[in-house]
């Protein structure tokens, strides 16, 4: 019996999720939206028959076997509550809720409901990581001791947007920390067993323009500086966070993260990762991975490591990389729903520990232990 779905939201993480859905052979049966023209005309383009601008009246009407949340963070939680309900397998996007309180609801309900669930921090599926992955698995550095993740760039002057908002799920922490914590525990198989950090503001303000639909218009609709009227922006736009992971064996590794979007210099950018006989680096432009590299001792020479082809020749034959990426996760996803095998994937599990740790970091709550369900 071919899967059904239902996508709720029509901009670049609805469009992201629909082409993955329907390349893991899953009919996507209705696309659920806000505003009629940007919804139907994202429909269209996609094929999709049905739009719908009512998610409640959408699961009563479809009762689809899957359920995907491209929305911003604010309605998260309703969703997958109400979506659980009906006994859907349940994909969220990133960050999973506005804070660990409301994660935890999220939780709760797809654990009670005994339906998959499955949350997109899809950075983790970066090729490179993969091989990073492993070649930690394999040893080549040793035991391993500390991690170092320096992420920057700066992001052009776009108009007042949720992703200038706390309150609708916006700021670098849920929109970059969660993909960095994702390819961690990824890379390592570790556990969070402590977090610490502080938030930055360098985002002051940004001007008002034109209501968008779609995340990819953010940076790209012209805007008249001088003439605009500006908005305080309250979310934050860097960030530094420590934390303390236990690995397979026990031990514990201890890992220094700091990101900005507001970087001038849009720099450093690495990942090294400290072993008692060599390091890893992984470097790359802004916040793409692009080369790894491999330091056997001092006075050594670093030696590039190419991804293998065995690597390469798994992903999904996709030219854009973040679609690419979104593909991998449901094809694991749905696999998995379909009682096939299948690569492991994030769960709402790994949201909330992301949203924990956010929730520490912004309440300058230092060295706080993982709480359990």
């Amino acid at each position: 019996m071919t899967l059904r779905a239902i996508v709720i939201g029509a901009g670049w993480a609805g469009e992201g999720h629909t082409l993955a859905l329907q390349a893991a052979g899953v009919d996507v049966i209705a696309l659920c939206g806000r505003t009629p023209e940007p919804a139907k005309a994202m429909a269209s383009n996609l094929g999709l028959n049905e739009v719908r601008f009512n998610w409640q009246d959408a699961l009563d009407e479809f009762r689809p076997d899957i359920v995907t949340i491209a929305t911003p963070a604010k309605s998260h939680c309703e969703i997958a509550v109400a979506a659980a309900r009906h006994g859907c397998h349940i994909m969220c996007d990133k960050p999973l809720a506005l804070n660990a309180h409301e994660a935890r609801q999220m939780l709760l309900a797809v654990e009670q409901a005994g339906v998959k669930h499955c949350y997109a921090t899809t950075l983790r599926y970066s090729p490179q990581f993969h091989y990073v992955r492993r070649l930690l698995a394999d040893g080549l550095i040793g035991r391993l001791t500390e991690i170092e993740w320096a992420q920057n760039g700066l992001l052009p002057v776009g108009t007042y947007y949720w992703l200038h908002q706390l309150d609708q799920g916006g700021g670098l922490l849920n929109q970059g920390f969660t993909h960095l914590l994702g390819v961690l525990l990824y890379v390592t198989g570790a556990k969070v067993q402590a977090a610490s950090g502080v938030p930055h503001f360098p985002l002051k303000r940004v001007p008002i323009g034109p209501t968008l639909h779609d995340f990819r218009d953010l940076f790209n609709t012209p805007l008249d500086l001088e003439q605009a009227e500006w908005a305080a922006v309250d979310a934050d736009f860097a960030f530094t966070v420590m934390l303390k992971l236990q690995m397979p064996d026990g031990h514990i590794v201890e890992v220094l993260t700091d990101s900005s979007g507001a970087s001038l210099a849009g720099e450093p950018n690495h990942l090294l990762f400290h072993g008692e006989s060599g390091v890893l680096k992984v470097s790359g432009p802004g916040f793409w991975p692009s080369e790894i590299r491999h330091l056997a001792g001092a006075n050594q020479d670093w030696r590039e490591m190419p991804i293998p082809q065995d690597i390469l020749a798994t992903l999904p034959q996709v030219e854009d990389r973040q679609q690419q990426q979104w593909n991998q996760l449901f094809q694991d996803f749905v696999a998995d729903i379909r009682g096939e095998s299948f690569a492991s994937y994030p769960t709402f599990h790994d949201g909330w520990t992301a949203s924990e740790i956010i929730d520490d970091v912004r309440s300058n709550r230092a060295w706080m232990p993982m709480p359990t369900l």
